[in-house]
């Protein structure tokens, strides 16, 4: 008993990030662009250590007010010039692919992020934190705002849901006649990104990633309509989460790699069992002929 009384919050966390990133999950794997998640986030953490450095640099006392502010509002302004270059460059003709500009902006975002938090204080405990992040350990308020991030952009993307569905499967047809697609897409970007800042606060690049790409695989393999498969990645991920934290509780080991592991395990034996069941169709369909 005290143990899912000790993994409650941290539950609520990972099923407040679990129900907004199987549905951009959805997205993300349609518009093949698989990275963009880590992206956004390496992007977003190279912002907040630059705005941690500037408020360290300019500070005149040594007092923490305004040390998380200060760099979550350079996040925010990295991720506005992220998402405008991302849709940018998706509407111009260039020899080189999306994917290969959103994997190099990684790349590149992370590196800097590193060398800069390698120069401060407990930059090492920083790195970790970007990477695997502290869900075990997430607060009444650090859980308040992500409920609030992810109630209002998914207000927004259910009130233009159509817009935003439109835009995927229309994704790679230049001559998209939506109106005003490149601000849809701009505002596509911008509010993941709102998700991805909050969300990679508690839980790290890594597992926001898996929770993202991992139960939505799953969702787009098993086919069906946008809502059957928002429920079977809902139900991945959420089963993962709870038997995740549980385990990591358990055996007292970080419950990031645990979540991961389990959410790998669940899509693998999500493709066996719709391998297995589709290869049987057509031995029925045989026999009867």
């Amino acid at each position: 008993m005290l143990s899912i009384e000790f993994i409650f919050l941290p539950f609520l966390g990972c099923l407040l990030i679990v129900l907004i990133n199987v549905y951009f999950g959805i997205h993300v794997i349609k518009r093949e662009i698989i990275f963009i998640d880590i992206a956004l986030a390496s992007i977003a953490a190279l912002g907040s250590a630059v705005g941690m450095v500037l408020f360290e640099s300019i500070s005149v006392d040594h007092s923490h007010e305004g040390h998380g502010f200060f760099p979550y509002l350079f996040s925010l302004g990295f991720i506005s010039i992220a998402s405008f270059a991302f849709t940018l460059l998706k509407h111009k003709k260039i020899s080189i692919p999306l994917e290969a500009i959103i994997g190099i902006a990684y790349a590149v975002a992370t590196t800097l992020t590193v060398i800069i938090l390698d120069k401060g204080a407990g930059g090492d405990v920083h790195v970790h934190d970007m990477l695997v992040g502290t869900i075990l350990w997430i607060s009444g308020h650090q859980l308040t705002r992500l409920a609030l991030v992810v109630t209002i952009v998914g207000v927004f993307h259910i009130i233009y849901r159509k817009k935003f569905m439109s835009l995927t499967e229309s994704f790679h047809n230049h001559d998209n006649k939506i109106n005003r697609h490149m601000l849809w897409d701009f505002l596509f970007y911008f509010s993941f990104g709102l998700v991805v800042v909050e969300a990679v606060n508690i839980a790290g690049i890594l597992t926001v990633f898996a929770f993202l790409i991992l139960p939505a695989s799953l969702s787009v393999i098993l086919k069906g309509n946008w809502t059957t498969k928002l429920i079977v990645g809902w139900v991945a991920g959420v089963t993962a989460s709870f038997a995740g934290l549980l385990f990591s509780l358990k055996l007292d080991v970080p419950s990031a790699p645990v979540i991961i592991t389990l959410l790998g395990i669940i899509l693998l034996l999500g493709y066996l069992l719709y391998k297995i069941s589709n290869n049987k169709k057509p031995v029925k369909e045989t026999s009867e002929t």
